[in-house]
């Protein structure tokens, strides 16, 4: 029982950095989801591990048998590479500097330890809740059985295998059961968090998204039958043979035009939002999809001295909406093609097949953005255009979120923007 009292204390230490996590970092930007914050998952491990070594647990034939390594499984596979070496360095500094004799065996411990965390790390994200949980299992069945391997050697080495099997081999046991169960929980914890913290961010967004709706289908068709009127009667006005008309009529004649053709856009733009929830899902060749609106717009790129080269991969097959996704296509390179200097302008497209998901890549070499402005994308009425109301990008994130795919931005002041559109492949077209 005593030992079952220091694995809790132990997993006080390991659970309680991971709601604080949550509670400094995943909660601190409800309207957006964050990014990983490695620096805080580095410091929170090394502490949350240094604790479990302050505090140990107990040993077998002087093989730590506490739960110090979970943080540091953790680190590797939700911070990376850094993250656990970083947090790996300060476990075994703290471990020399309490039980000196451990630095040579901590050396040759560690590869073997993180072994399988290191190889599932870049993959890691992609896996979902139920294969990560049943990787942490192979993980600390890994290590158990490293430690029995080790505790055999030791017994041939002294000549008492029989003092392994009858003495220490049931208390590995259930350390490694213990050890299973701690890390699957902290696996899960992790999840369990990271999906509350996404689900509220999208709470958020649909909240902001049901409004606007809500005012499209009471405002847009009331407003826009007059202002179709008023259009005819100018443009009516406009073509008037009265050739003594001053030239400046004609000028407050077009900018009614422009501003009345502005406000249509506007109006077309929340019912496009308006009409989100009706979708014809079929198989759609996403490469001739691409190619097709690269070439609607290169037109509009000429007009604008903007050169547009394209990288697309054949027959890249998605479920979805033609109609929409060729929407999200248009508004991302028209967007692009308005982002990138003129006369120098250079838009490129890639498209291509990753891990079972069809990667689209929108590269501008334009002004860029900062971090505080990408954080922005996607809300109604933000925009980084002079005329805008930014509801383009927020129906472009609505598409591509109801198509179960992600869109990220990469960007920095006069470095380009490069976005990322990433959808799911029908796989039943193989």
């Amino acid at each position: 029982m005593e030992m079952f009292k220091d694995f809790l204390l132990h997993v006080s230490f390991i659970l309680f950095p991971i709601f604080l996590y949550h509670a400094l970092w995943l909660s601190r930007t409800p309207a957006h989801f964050p990014k990983t914050n490695k620096l805080l998952i580095t410091v929170f491990a090394s502490i949350s591990s240094a604790l479990c070594i302050m505090y140990p647990v107990g040993s077998i034939l002087d093989l730590q048998t506490g739960l110090q390594s979970i943080p540091l499984v953790l680190a590797i596979l939700y911070g990376g590479y850094t993250a656990g070496i970083v947090a790996i360095l300060v476990s075994s500094t703290v471990k020399f500097v309490m039980y000196g004799s451990f630095l040579w065996v901590g050396l040759i411990v560690v590869p073997i330890y993180f072994f399988i965390p290191f190889l599932l790390y870049r993959k890691w994200r992609q896996y979902s809740k139920q294969r990560k949980l049943l990787y942490g299992v192979l993980i600390a069945l890994s290590k158990g059985m490293f430690i029995y391997i080790g505790l055999l050697v030791v017994s041939l080495i002294e000549y008492s295998p029989a003092f392994i099997m009858q003495q220490k081999l049931l208390e590995l046991f259930f350390s490694t059961l213990y050890y299973i169960f701690f890390l699957v929980l902290s696996i899960y914890s992790i999840e369990f968090v990271k999906e509350n913290a996404q689900m509220r961010t999208q709470l958020v967004q649909s909240e902001k998204l049901t409004i606007v709706s809500e005012l499209a289908a009471s405002v847009a068709h009331e407003v826009r039958n007059p202002l179709t009127v008023v259009r005819g009667f100018i443009q009516l006005l406009f073509s008037s043979d009265n050739t003594k008309e001053p030239s400046t009529n004609k000028d407050y004649k077009n900018l009614v035009l422009s501003e009345l053709d502005r406000a249509q856009d506007i109006i077309t733009s929340y019912l496009d939002i308006a009409k989100q929830n009706y979708y014809q899902i079929e198989s759609l060749n996403l490469s001739k999809l691409l190619e097709e609106c690269a070439s609607l717009m290169t037109s509009y790129a000429n007009f604008k001295s903007v050169t547009i080269h394209q990288s697309i991969e054949p027959d890249l097959y998605i479920q979805g909406d033609e109609t929409k996704i060729k929407q999200v296509m248009i508004n991302l390179i028209k967007n692009a093609i308005e982002a990138a200097p003129e006369h120098e302008g250079k838009i490129e497209l890639f498209a291509s097949k990753e891990n079972h998901r069809i990667c689209l890549y929108f590269v501008d070499n334009g002004v860029g953005m900062s971090e505080s402005q990408m954080k922005k994308l996607g809300e109604p009425y933000y925009t980084l255009k002079n005329k805008g109301t930014g509801l383009g990008l927020t129906v472009t994130f609505s598409i591509i979120e109801n198509h179960h795919g992600t869109i990220r931005f990469k960007s920095s002041l006069q470095s380009g923007t490069t976005v990322t559109v990433k959808f799911p492949e029908d796989t039943r077209r193989k």
